[in-house]
């Protein structure tokens, strides 16, 4: 394993984060042609101390900080939401072992990240001295080939286990040559294999279950909409920028003007009631749930109406539209979203369609 970020030219100009988000703007179209890792967007947040502040980013404060970076790269906002639910998994969970682990991966400048999709048998754990064995395999791991110290779940009797394992071993495989995606190009996206690998006791993260628990999981989910809600920015000044003085291109603005408001009201009440202590978990996950869908239909219409009033232009390279477009279209395809609009439906449906104030 190698620490790609932290190479000998980081950025140090200014290192308020709207700066960083306007240099890994200008890398963005680099990072795409080049479907590379973004090692110095990586090491920009972490010299301006934005991977640290993570630590601290328990509420909707989390919200602008989120849709900053997503503006600025989806590629890079995929990667640090990443890494702050890893960080905020340490937090709720860990015991201090486990938080020492991931401290020390912030203070060595690496980032983290959570890998829990699978197919098949995805990967078990194994009871052995002083700790487990990991075998089966991840897949969509963001990162994978550069995070050292993700947060992985395993089946273990019947649940879910967290762990922390050192990704520093031969028993460890890592495919990247299946990431030919026409977006988030540059997220080194590939599959994770485990073979024996031994994790200890001291790299294990909070109890069984509690993974999924209710309603960090389903409620947690407002961060990769967050994340979003920042390239649906980008993509709406584009538009605007390119709008023709044609009533008919005005009339699909608007459509998406609209779907851009709606797009962000309900991101911002799903992080303000996600983050708000003592609420109804049960009513936090069908809120989300139902703000996932609400935002997918607004973004694939601003999508629609800005590839139509742009034209042919919005789907080549290196129009910036074709690269946020791509990226976005890509990354709005998150696993279960038909099963969160039902859950949302059955769940309002139960309560005469409305949500409690």
């Amino acid at each position: 394993m190698r620490n790609a970020w932290l190479p000998s030219d980081v950025p140090d100009p200014d290192h308020a984060l709207e700066a960083v988000a306007v240099r890994i703007w200008q890398r963005a179209a680099a990072v795409d042609a080049a479907a590379a890792f973004p090692a110095k967007d990586i090491a920009d947040l972490v010299t301006s101390g934005t991977i640290a502040a993570c630590a601290d980013l328990l509420d909707d404060n989390a919200l602008p900080i989120l849709s900053t970076i997503g503006a600025a790269s989806l590629t890079v906002g995929r990667l640090f939401e990443g890494h702050l639910n890893a960080v905020k998994l340490a937090n709720r969970y860990g015991d201090a072992e486990a938080t020492d682990i991931v401290a020390a991966e912030i203070a060595a400048g690496r980032i983290l990240g959570v890998w829990n999709a699978e197919r098949g048998g995805g990967v078990t754990a194994t009871r052995i001295d002083g700790g487990y064995r990991l075998d089966g395999g991840k897949v969509h791991c963001s990162g994978a080939g550069t995070i050292r110290r993700p947060v992985v779940t395993a089946s273990l009797n019947g649940d879910t286990q967290m762990f922390l394992p050192d990704l520093v071993s031969p028993r460890v495989g890592i495919d990247l040559a299946i990431w030919r995606a026409a977006g988030m190009r540059g997220t080194a996206t590939g599959s994770v294999t485990f073979d024996g690998l031994e994790v200890p006791d001291a790299a294990v993260l909070g109890s069984l279950g509690d993974y999924y628990r209710s309603p960090w999981f389903s409620g947690g989910a407002w961060r990769v909409i967050a994340v979003q809600l920042g390239a649906l920015d980008r993509i709406m000044a584009l538009h605007a920028d390119r709008l023709r003085d044609d009533p008919v291109a005005r009339a699909r603005f608007a459509a998406a003007a609209g779907a851009h408001e709606a797009a962000r009201l309900h991101v911002r009440e799903a992080a303000r009631r996600a983050e708000t202590p003592n609420s109804n978990p049960e009513e936090i996950d069908a809120y989300v749930d139902l703000a996932r869908g609400t935002f997918e239909t607004a973004a694939l219409t601003i999508i629609e109406a800005t590839r139509r009033n742009v034209g042919l232009s919005s789907f080549i390279a290196p129009d910036p539209l074709d690269r946020c477009l791509r990226d976005l279209e890509t990354y709005l395809r998150q696993p279960f979203l038909d099963a969160s609009r039902d859950h949302a439906a059955r769940w309002l449906a139960a309560r005469g369609g409305r949500f409690s104030a």
